[in-house]
């Protein structure tokens, strides 16, 4: 069964605010490197939290490494002049943005926890549609 939801334009300058779920992803499910209709995991991961207290959800996997946003890659400054995304291997979909940003050299694969991300300069979450998000945590 297909749906159809309307594009919401982001508001300007908007900071979306940014939680952890406590489901996790299994790294060696490859289908989560594939754009399915399952969704299951993405959607219990959005419940866990009200629309008033997370704009967006992270999620981790089985050792605790941070993969992806419900609907974005997650992208850190930790002050190295390249945006550093979670490593294919941790187990996330290879974002069409992401891609774009490593390709050109403007983003760096490493891997990093939720803790870890706590010290970044800067995080930025996104995807091709809206692009890249400026982000804080909680």
């Amino acid at each position: 069964t297909a749906s159809v939801q309307p594009y919401e334009p982001l508001v300007a300058d908007k900071v979306w605010r940014l939680q952890m779920a406590r489901v996790r992803l299994d790294s060696a499910d490859m289908l989560l490197r594939h754009k399915t209709s399952r969704r299951h995991l993405y959607t219990r991961a959005r419940a866990e939290y009200l629309v008033t207290q997370a704009d967006e959800v992270l999620l981790a996997n089985e050792r605790g490494e941070i993969c992806e946003g419900t609907i974005t890659n997650l992208f850190a400054d930790f002050g190295g002049g390249v945006l550093v995304t979670p490593r294919l291997d941790c187990g996330l979909l290879p974002g069409v943005l992401r891609g774009e940003l490593l390709d050109e050299g403007r983003a760096a694969e490493a891997i990093y926890t939720f803790d870890d991300l706590k010290s970044a300069q800067a995080i930025f979450v996104g995807n091709s549609l809206r692009g890249l998000i400026p982000a804080q945590l909680g």
